[in-house]
């Protein structure tokens, strides 16, 4: 019975972690919030994540696309996710492994993933170091 009881713990956290991954199929845009003067940045930065959670990134400038990255999504547990860089324009990231907090969440029509780290606690409140927000990008429709 114990042994039956654990195997369905195993598959459960298995198929949630699965279905974490299949959440980020597709593309997403990172969202880069204006300049203090309301200026655009003059580039966008894609992830294109595959049904096993490996991204490539982009980086869309006025002179051209680059690759900028290519990682991997693993292990989704309890709102934690660890990234192992494949790939990076900064060699000193290439074969590490990031380990951080992760949630997708929905605002509109928009489905939204927030990525965070560097959590600490300073005088009992919970800070981060950095977020990103990337944004699915919808199909087109004409």
């Amino acid at each position: 019975m114990k042994k039956l009881l654990m195997l369905c713990l195993i598959t459960l956290a298995t198929n949630l972690a699965f279905a974490q991954v299949d959440k980020l199929a597709g593309v997403w845009e990172l969202t880069i919030p204006p300049t203090p003067n309301g200026e655009r940045p003059a580039y966008n930065v894609l992830r294109t994540f595959d049904e096993k959670g490996n991204y490539l990134q982009i980086a869309a400038t006025p002179n051209g696309s680059f690759i900028v990255g290519k990682a991997h999504f693993a292990e989704f547990v309890d709102g934690k996710v660890k990234e192992n860089i494949k790939f990076a324009a900064d060699s000193s990231r290439i074969g590490k492994t990031f380990n951080f907090s992760y949630k997708f969440i929905t605002e509109g029509k928009h489905q939204l993933l927030i990525t965070e780290g560097g959590t600490k606690v300073e005088a009992g409140y919970a800070t981060v170091e950095w977020r990103e927000i990337w944004r699915k990008v919808e199909e087109y429709k004409q």
